[in-house]
């Protein structure tokens, strides 16, 4: 279990500086070039469409975590947990940390292409990155 907890805590660097390469580009590529917001329905839904994916992935987050995490350390610390859920808690913490970063850029990119403002797509970072703080991999250890 000590080897899966170091593993995670290198993915969640990983991911964490990948997270923050996706933000220093964005930066950069807003400084030059310059984008239009998007036009569908006249722009007169991007502010509630971009409402809407704030909202969205503040719940989905937790419900990932508690679904691809915090049920297997609930499990560890009942002592239900077996040799055998060990390939099944590596691939749900991996999974976990794979899809915080990249369903955050998808989303950031979503809302930077209704807008056209780099600051939603660093909003979306920024969640990513939290998130990724908040999980703490040693949970796992009893």
């Amino acid at each position: 279990m000590r080897d899966l907890v170091s593993d995670l805590h290198k993915r969640r660097m990983k991911m964490m500086f990948i997270v923050l390469i996706l933000a220093c580009i964005s930066i950069v590529v807003s400084y030059n070039f310059s984008f239009t917001p998007s036009n569908y329905f006249d722009g007169k839904y991007n502010n509630d469409f971009l409402l809407f994916l704030i909202i969205y992935k503040l719940i989905e987050l937790p419900v990932l975590y508690y679904l691809l995490m915090h049920k297997h350390v609930i499990n560890i610390k009942k002592d239900n947990f077996f040799e055998n859920q060990l390939e099944k808690i590596q691939k749900h913490t991996k999974l976990l940390l794979f899809l915080v970063p990249q369903g955050n850029t998808v989303f950031g990119f979503i809302a930077y292409k209704l807008t056209a403002n780099v600051s939603y797509f660093l909003l979306f970072s920024s969640i990513a990155l939290i998130t990724l703080y908040l999980i703490k991999p040693n949970k796992l250890l009893l």
